[in-house]
């Protein structure tokens, strides 16, 4: 892996071994706003609020055995309007540093690549496939799309029929093949749009009068980023219009 993105995170952190007052009234409201459920207030206050990420960073550092820090920090880098994609990838990779038990962090650091000096190299690659192999769908799934995107000029879709193999719920690969194979096969890529959508459906579902509608988390709550994270990454979170945009080009004759 890469010196300077493992690095990062150590370079930005103040050396404290406690948080300040000022951190701890902050992390104290946080932990309130969540206790409360109120989860778009929190969403506010993280992004309006000075000196809120070196208050995560230090944190994490304080005591970087503990997921739940990580994610909170990681989290809030993947918050609208903040979205720091270069440290998500940095922040990924070093909690998997201190958790190599816990290949989310990998998966979701390999995702966002391409977003500063990291490169994926052929070590990256071989535990990438072990994972794939080895880990959780979900894990599997991300580091299939990870692979997938590896070059940005051309999508690989070896590793994108990958993902349907070993993430069979997952949404995102099934659109993106579909979408592949229109060109070539209108009947294969509209059947293939159209199991993306079914998983869809069947993650949501529709009212009684056939409207979608999406149950996932809104704004960021820590306690179930994970799987609001994963949720969007793997296409399952996809939002009405497109939902009727993959609709109209299946029912097009």
């Amino acid at each position: 892996m890469n010196d300077y993105n493992v690095g990062n995170i150590f370079e930005l952190y103040s050396g404290n071994e406690t948080l300040s007052l000022e951190q701890q009234a902050m992390m104290d409201r946080i932990d309130a706003y969540v206790e409360a459920n109120q989860f778009k207030q929190l969403e506010h206050y993280l992004r309006q609020t000075r000196g809120i990420e070196q208050m995560l960073i230090d944190r994490v550092m304080i005591n970087p055995t503990d997921h739940s820090r990580w994610d909170m920090l990681i989290g809030y880098e993947l918050i609208d309007t903040i979205e720091d994609f270069a440290r998500v990838n940095s922040f990924g990779l070093t909690a998997y540093t201190f958790h190599p038990d816990d290949p989310f962090y990998f998966a979701l650091a390999l995702y966002w690549t391409g977003w500063n000096d990291f490169v994926i190299t052929d070590e990256d690659v071989a535990l990438a496939e072990s994972l794939i192999e080895h880990g959780a769908e979900e894990v599997s799934g991300l580091l299939c799309i990870a692979l997938a995107r590896r070059d940005i000029d051309h999508l690989d879709y070896t590793y994108v029929q990958r993902a349907i193999e070993r993430c069979p719920w997952a949404v995102e690969p099934y659109i993106r093949l579909g979408e592949h194979r229109l060109r070539v096969n209108p009947a294969e890529g509209k059947m293939l749009l159209q199991q993306g959508l079914d998983r869809v459906k069947d993650t949501w579902g529709f009212d009684q009068k056939g409207r979608w509608f999406n149950t996932g988390s809104q704004y960021f709550n820590p306690t179930t980023w994970r799987q609001d994270t994963i949720a969007e990454l793997l296409g399952l979170s996809m939002d009405h219009d497109e939902y009727k945009k993959y609709e109209r080009i299946i029912n097009t004759k």
